[in-house]
């Protein structure tokens, strides 16, 4: 807590003003005129690190007015302390947008999202904002040396076409200055990509006092995970470059774009650690969360946003009663067009369900977050670590006294065991599963058909009627094979949701295929099992937005990590 030197009050950084202001008498200081100490004692400063126990979420702050509520889960709650002594950083960027400019910001956004929750709405007020010095790593690169790259350039004389080949060659001296990536795993990657840039030109070298008021989060993500990411990044920046801007802009590169690119050597001549300003709000659903993010140095805002299922049903309900209005007065539709139609619906509905399962597994499994993947990592090490001991292995206490071996048990044995046979069991069972019903959906086409007579009509050449079916048979190929996937991705979530909502749709397309083939003149059947179809499509539906929620609510921070009693018990 930094103290007032007039009054004794508490001293906050005012974004305002950009200077320390006191709550009692509203002195305003330098920052740094707090943070005269000797050179030993600045690689580190103390900081209260505050422990949600309701996610194990970590923040920080200089001050003791932190306390009361976790910025993670949005839980209300006096948190755990303890004080710590933290690397320094080297660089900050001070907040520049108030909380009143970060509210704005997120009001403008959330006006575009016509199917966000009310809850979530009202979640975004302005005292729901908290202010986070995030930690980055930033990265200064330089490529320099000789480029050669075979280029072409073809023109047309008469019936020939004239292939001309060149060697371009040149020096390459380029840099890259400031080149950032967030340090903390909790920070997921995609959220920080969405509120960059930050701009260097706000940058200052990094003094406690700018916390003071606000929260801080700690780097536990250690510099070379991101460097190959910061390398490639700079490789494409030249390469884009040499493509479009530089004197070689209009040739025909010879080489693939790798190839070149792995031609362009590029150094890390500098890493450095800094914070930059993050105004967050999370918006709690039992145990998953959604987050919005507002770059306090710009106002760029990032966000994920749920879809309220009520608002969405009202929407296309009304949309479905306009359509279906339009097509009463302009178009005349039979009832084998109506089922192929519906089809077509059933297998975009069971295409997009599919898509959403692929990104809920790459999201459960951070494919795309490397921060998270490292902290994944070191969990994975600590367990080897410990099974390594359990089966005996001796190892050597802090002074290198060798201690004695921990003797793995029975409970032991019969925890992994059991632990491996539910993952194998869940992933046959689910993926068993899902086969057996699609090969018994496909059996009881073909059947429904030859016993219907639809056999004979499909060797009838003549009849019209052939075609839908064997369109509404390539459809509900495709809707089995997109199912199948679906009950793969299922089978590798963490969280366990059922079978894939498109069974519904399959099923539904397999009926439409039956009654296509048979050729029914009663014009009563189709629209009935249309409506059957739009159930199925419905239900999908429902089965897409619940994997969208669930894909833009993540799963509570640390909660995986910090879990207490004995993991042997």
């Amino acid at each position: 807590m930094v103290q007032c030197p007039n009054c004794g009050g508490l001293l906050k950084f005012d974004i305002a003003s950009q200077k320390m202001k006191c709550d009692s008498c509203s002195s305003l200081f330098n920052p740094y005129a707090f943070d005269a100490q000797g050179a030993e004692e600045t690689k580190e400063y103390d900081v209260t690190i505050f422990k949600c126990p309701q996610c194990g979420g970590e923040i920080t702050s200089t001050d003791e007015t932190a306390a009361g509520f976790c910025s993670y889960c949005g839980s209300s709650n006096v948190l755990e302390s303890r004080i710590s002594k933290e690397k320094r950083p080297e660089l900050i960027i001070p907040f520049k947008k108030t909380k009143q400019d970060c509210t704005a910001a997120f009001e403008h956004f959330i006006k575009k999202a016509i199917f966000a929750p009310k809850a979530y709405r009202e979640a975004g007020r302005a005292d729901s904002f908290r202010g986070i010095y995030m930690p980055y790593w930033l990265y200064d690169m330089s490529q320099r040396g000789d480029i050669n790259i075979p280029t072409s350039t073809s023109h047309r004389s008469g019936d020939y076409i004239i292939t001309d080949h060149y060697l371009m060659r040149g020096k390459l001296d380029s840099y890259y200055n400031g080149v950032s990536y967030d340090a903390s795993s909790t920070f997921a990657d995609d959220i920080s990509s969405d509120i960059a840039p930050y701009s260097v030109k706000d940058i200052t070298q990094f003094s406690p006092s700018f916390l003071s008021g606000f929260y801080a989060d700690l780097a536990d993500v250690d510099s070379g995970v991101y460097k190959e990411t910061a390398i490639d990044l700079a490789q494409e920046s030249t390469y884009n470059y040499l493509r479009k801007s530089s004197p070689m802009a209009g040739q025909g590169f010879d080489s693939p774009k790798e190839t070149v690119k792995s031609g362009i050597r590029t150094n890390i001549n500098v890493t450095r650690s800094a914070m930059f300003p993050v105004w967050f709000m999370s918006y709690r659903n039992r145990d998953r969360v959604a987050y919005a993010t507002v770059n306090g140095q710009t106002g760029k805002v990032s966000a994920d946003v749920p879809m309220s299922v009520p608002k969405y049903l009202m929407c296309a309900l009304a949309i479905a009663i306009i359509l279906f209005g339009i097509f009463q007065l302009f178009f005349t539709i039979t009832p084998k067009v109506l089922v192929l139609l519906v089809g077509v619906i059933a297998l975009i509905s069971v295409l997009s369900y599919g898509s959403e399962m692929k990104k809920i597994v790459s999201l459960e499994n951070y494919e795309d977050d490397l921060g998270m993947l490292e902290r994944e990592r070191k969990i994975e090490e600590k367990k080897r670590a410990r099974a390594e001991a359990q089966k005996g292995a001796s190892f050597e206490d802090a002074q290198g006294v060798t201690g004695n071996s921990y003797v793995i048990t029975k409970n032991d044995m019969k925890r992994a065991k059991k632990d491996t046979a539910r993952k194998k069991k869940a992933e046959k069972k689910s993926g068993g599963m899902i086969t057996g019903i699609m090969v018994a959906v496909f059996v009881f086409v073909i059947g429904g058909t030859i016993f219907s007579g639809g056999l004979a009509e499909i060797l009838d050449t003549g009849n019209l009627g052939i075609g839908f079916g064997i369109a509404m048979l390539v459809l509900l190929v495709i809707a089995l094979i997109s199912t199948i996937k679906a009950g793969q991705s299922i089978s590798r979530m963490r969280t366990r949701m059922g079978l894939p909502a498109s069974i519904c749709s399959t099923v539904s397309l397999a009926l439409i295929t039956i009654i296509v083939f048979s050729n029914s003149i009663n014009d009563t059947l189709y629209y009935i099992i249309a409506i059957i179809a739009m159930v199925g499509v419905i239900l999908n539906i429902l089965g897409i937005i619940r994997g969208y929620n669930y894909l833009a609510m993540r799963p509570l921070p640390q909660f995986d990590i910090y879990q207490g009693g004995d993991d042997r018990a």
